[in-house]
């Protein structure tokens, strides 16, 4: 859910004078409003809640931006429902968005069936092993064997090779929808990766929130990926899961980024001051 703000907000005369914290209120107390559905009401007792002064309060109200209801002791927005989405409206979005989600975690996650994924490389791999005509009707688990040859002069294992259409599907600049990225090789590595980093973590229950969240992205894979990795850091972190490891910093680590204002390791010029930076990080961390 989004709470929409008008991009003219600090030039308007009713907002060009309020104070920083006035503006922090209107804001934080906007989006919890948005999440919450409460059609632009605030109660006073969540006001302690959003970090901001009674002062704050009474600018907001003497500005226009809020009117207080003395009958519930609540603020309520001025004109919330001519800017914001009605709550009719999200609640239908948000069913559907968890509809979506489930079908595509449900997809993701069903057990395998008489030892197959459902996937075409694990299937072809199978195939693999199964009698080929061009080996006399011999099972490829015997070709070592096969009249004292090296494998080298056997039949060889048929491989399937992604063709042009397919390489390009899985390009890390293509864009893609999240159930694209779902039965992607890209997501599969990215799973192993965090199932490495946080053996405890559910992965399970995280997809289903992260698909639920995004269930009508498109991103790049990059995008996806960083996406999906953060998601499950932090569900981590909140949750107070340690990783398996200590985290060593590197040049292209987002530790390392983010303290060098970069969005990207594309973004990374000076390579030496990368990993200077991730020497620092790292030092600062030793017990």
């Amino acid at each position: 859910m989004w709470f929409k703000v008008d991009d003219g907000f600090c030039m308007n005369p009713k907002t060009a004078m309020l104070s920083n914290d006035a503006t922090a209120l209107w804001l934080r107390s906007g989006t919890w409003a948005a999440q919450q559905l409460t059609k632009g009401r605030v109660p006073a007792n969540m006001i302690p809640m959003f970090r901001c002064s009674d002062d704050s309060v009474q600018e907001l109200c003497d500005a226009g931006l809020w009117e207080y209801d003395a009958d519930k002791d609540e603020y309520v927005f001025h004109d919330w429902a001519d800017y914001q989405p009605d709550g009719d409206e999200v609640d239908a979005k948000r069913r559907k968005r968890s509809e979506a989600g489930k079908k595509g975690a449900s997809r993701r996650w069903k057990k395998p069936e008489n030892g197959k994924n459902g996937k075409p490389m694990a299937n072809a791999m199978a195939n693999a092993w199964q009698t080929d005509s061009k080996c006399h009707g011999k099972p490829m688990a015997n070709a070592w064997q096969d009249d004292g040859k090296p494998m080298a002069n056997a039949c060889p294992v048929p491989v399937p090779v992604p063709d042009k259409k397919e390489e390009e599907y899985y390009s890390s600049s293509k864009e893609m929808t999240l159930a694209m990225f779902q039965d992607s090789t890209e997501l599969t590595a990215a799973d192993s990766m965090m199932r490495t980093a946080y053996p405890n973590l559910d992965l399970h229950d995280a997809w289903n929130a992260f698909s639920v969240r995004h269930y009508d992205g498109i991103r790049t894979v990059g995008d996806w990926i960083r996406l999906w990795r953060g998601w499950c850091e932090n569900r981590a972190q909140m949750g107070g899961i340690p990783p398996s490891k200590p985290h060593v910093h590197t040049w292209a680590c987002e530790h390392t980024l983010k303290a060098l204002h970069l969005q990207s390791q594309d973004d990374v010029t000076d390579m030496a001051s990368a990993v200077k930076k991730a020497n620092e990080l790292n030092q600062k961390e030793e017990p």
